[in-house]
């Protein structure tokens, strides 16, 4: 049926240009030179009624010249309501239109190395039990608009070290935008450091930005992810400049622990399904000690190490799988996001040098020491 009305208008339409005066102009010509030559003739013929003549002929053009315009504006009328009708199907055959909604988090937070003493980085973040206030909590640095946090969020500003003027606001989407902020807070920027505020609750849905030692906030900060859908318009803000003469932040000496493999595997077993019960508890309690005493961990090096009972090839291949076998272990026991290697030294590094290389239960026994896997974890101890 929709066909059918397309196609009548358009015969309609067709009809009405042909009569468009835009269209044929030359029509209005030709009969103009036809009264011209009429009146000249009555000039010749009947002088005495030219004047009379004239002006009917006159109003008789001038009708035909007002149809045709008529006529124009019906077909300009006509084709807009087609190029609607148009329209309207076009829109309605379209295939649906898909949007993609934007994300507001990045990359999960992990403490950068130390910046340049004439620079300081202000790390705002707002922690995910925060609820209570709803809507985003937006922060002003030195008057401008920096960041809207919403629970979970974290954003990071480098800035030129001095005086800063921290503001923020609490924002609820579909609300008017109050002009005031809810609190101001200035505070003395220091170089070369990173200094932590948070979001936090003063009531009467009100929000401050809160100074947090750094130790509290990294504990705070484990989880949260950046905040990218805004973008910072704070003057003087720039990239921060890492100091490379300067330690990791918060990064001491590595620490090694050192598993017995008798415990973790059975004799000369390295897979995954070797595992002992005994070695099983032993990795779960160095996970649950690694939580306990980091805030962040940033590496687990993994080291196998053999006796040097058997083939030095075989040895080799063995500490190989078993430091593989404790790093899968513990990846899948919730360190998936530490950064893990692993190798292995075979015999090459012995702890106890004195059993010999005879394959007796007396050598098996006094080698033990050497068969053991070595954990080096790098990281921000609490």
């Amino acid at each position: 049926m929709g066909s059918l009305v397309l196609i009548w208008l358009t015969i309609q339409v067709r009809h009405l240009a042909y009569m468009n005066p835009f269209f044929f102009s030359d029509t209005f010509v030709i009969n103009h030179k036809i009264v011209k030559k009429t009146i000249d003739m009555t000039k010749v013929t009947r002088p005495s009624g030219a004047h009379v003549l004239r002006k009917k002929m006159t109003h008789k053009a001038n009708q035909s010249v007002q149809k045709r315009q008529n006529f124009g504006v019906v077909g300009s009328i006509c084709t807009a309501f087609l190029g609607l009708v148009l329209g309207v199907g076009a829109w309605a055959q379209a295939p649906n239109v898909q949007y993609s909604q934007i994300e507001p988090f990045g990359q999960v937070f992990a403490q950068a190395s130390r910046v340049v003493d004439q620079q300081t980085r202000m790390i705002f973040y707002r922690a995910r039990q925060t609820n209570a206030v709803e809507g985003a909590a937006s922060i002003y640095v030195n008057g401008a608009y920096h960041a809207s946090l919403i629970p979970g969020g974290y954003s990071t500003l480098c800035m030129p070290a001095g005086a800063v003027e921290l503001g923020l606001k609490s924002v609820e989407v579909g609300r008017t935008v109050k002009e005031d902020l809810d609190t101001i807070t200035v505070i003395r920027a220091a170089g070369g450091q990173d200094q932590y505020f948070r979001v936090k609750e003063v009531g009467r849905g009100r929000q401050m930005l809160q100074p947090v030692a750094m130790k509290e906030a990294l504990t705070e900060l484990s989880g949260t992810r950046e905040q990218i859908h805004t973008i910072s318009r704070v003057p003087g803000a720039g990239n921060c400049t890492i100091n490379a003469m300067a330690p990791a932040a918060g990064a001491g000496a590595p620490q090694t622990v050192t598993l017995a493999a008798d415990a973790l595997f059975a004799f000369a077993r390295s897979d995954l399904y070797a595992i002992s019960p005994m070695g099983q508890a032993s990795l779960d309690a160095l996970i649950q000690r690694l939580r306990g005493e980091y805030i962040q961990i940033d590496r687990l090096h993994i080291v196998g190490h053999a006796d040097p009972l058997g083939q030095a090839l075989s040895n080799d291949r063995l500490s190989v799988d078993r430091a593989q076998t404790v790093r899968d272990y513990l990846y899948q026991s919730g360190l998936n996001t530490v950064q893990m290697s692993s190798e292995g030294r075979g015999s090459r590094e012995p702890v106890a040098t004195h059993c010999g290389v005879s394959l007796s239960p007396q050598a098996i026994a006094c080698h033990a020491p050497n068969r053991r896997v070595a954990i080096e974890i790098v990281g921000a101890r609490r």
